[in-house]
């Protein structure tokens, strides 16, 4: 009987280690397969003059519309922590392109590194107020989604949407996808606005009758930044659409440049019964800065290093 059961092992050994190498196998040819098709995107983004790179869940993906996330930003105290934030939200979303845009001459590192490090495919922009401008009221962002709207004109599929997602504000993942079924403009409530402490479509026998907002001053759309969405195929059937520089006018301006009538708006979001974005902002904070550690003697300790990836002034 002992040869036998020596057989027995011998066979259950042989099929064992012929299992474990068919494993390692598939698992280097599942390493390959991603790093091609990692490439591919990567190849196709720096034809479509985009930048950075896709990952999962924060990239394209396959079978989903793509969703440009448009996000002017600038310079102070928050922002990296706000940019942080967003970031993680959107890594939480498939198809995701976003494009930060910011208020400067020329794109900053901070930004850039924090860009690199989301694996979110994105597109980094710079685009300050013209010189004329410097010093004279004018609606906030306007040259900031100006650009971003001339990438996407540009760049992006006709498939796609396009959301202006202020870095300041709280959205909940829903929200992302009730705009990917975005046909023209689609409309929703945001919350935390003004002393309503919300803005909203009003909703009747399931159509957009009007707006429920504290700011009126003869708006025809009076809505927040967060309250909307647009097709890319609409903006491009648009050539001339775009933010004027009005203060308090930009959504009005730029949804009435697109030529949709009010009653053709899509109310999202339960017909406009949920509020899945809110205008949180961050409290205002002071900025690191490097004469704070004249107070003491740190040259030998984390301190110089830690300001300095803070770009401390």
């Amino acid at each position: 009987m002992a040869v036998p059961r020596l057989f027995l092992h011998l066979a259950l050994f042989l099929e064992s280690a012929f299992l474990y190498w068919t494993v390692i196998r598939l698992k280097h040819t599942g390493e390959y397969c991603q790093h091609v098709q990692d490439r591919a995107l990567e190849e196709k983004m720096e034809e479509s003059g985009g930048g950075g790179g896709a990952k999962p869940g924060g990239g394209a993906s396959g079978g989903v519309r793509p969703l440009y996330i448009v996000t002017p930003t600038y310079t102070r105290a928050t922002q990296l922590a706000d940019l942080t934030r967003l970031a993680n939200t959107l890594r939480l979303v498939p198809g995701v392109h976003w494009l930060v845009s910011e208020d400067r001459n020329s794109t900053s590192v901070p930004v850039t590194q924090l860009l690199q490090a989301s694996g979110l495919q994105y597109t980094q922009l710079a685009a300050a107020r013209p010189p004329e401008l410097i010093g004279k009221v004018i609606g906030r962002g306007v040259f900031n989604r100006r650009a971003a709207l001339s990438w996407i004109r540009e760049h992006g599929s006709d498939e796609g949407v396009i959301y202006f997602a202020d870095d300041d504000n709280s959205y909940d993942v829903r929200i992302f996808e009730e705009i990917r079924k975005t046909r023209g403009i689609s409309v929703f409530p945001v919350g935390l606005i003004l002393k309503y402490g919300i803005s909203s479509p009003i909703i009747r026998e399931g159509r957009v009758v009007g707006f429920f907002d504290a700011f009126q001053a003869g708006r025809q759309y009076a809505m927040d930044m967060a309250g909307f969405s647009v097709s890319v195929r609409l903006l491009r059937e648009k050539p001339k659409a775009t933010f004027p520089a009005v203060v308090s006018y930009l959504e009005e301006g730029f949804v009435r440049s697109l030529g949709v009538p009010r009653e053709e708006l899509e109310p999202r979001a339960e017909m406009c019964s949920r509020v899945w974005v809110w205008h949180s902002r961050t409290e205002k904070a002071h900025l690191p800065k490097r004469e704070h550690l004249q107070e003491g003697d740190w040259d030998d300790t984390n301190l110089p290093q830690l300001y300095s990836n803070l770009f401390a002034s």
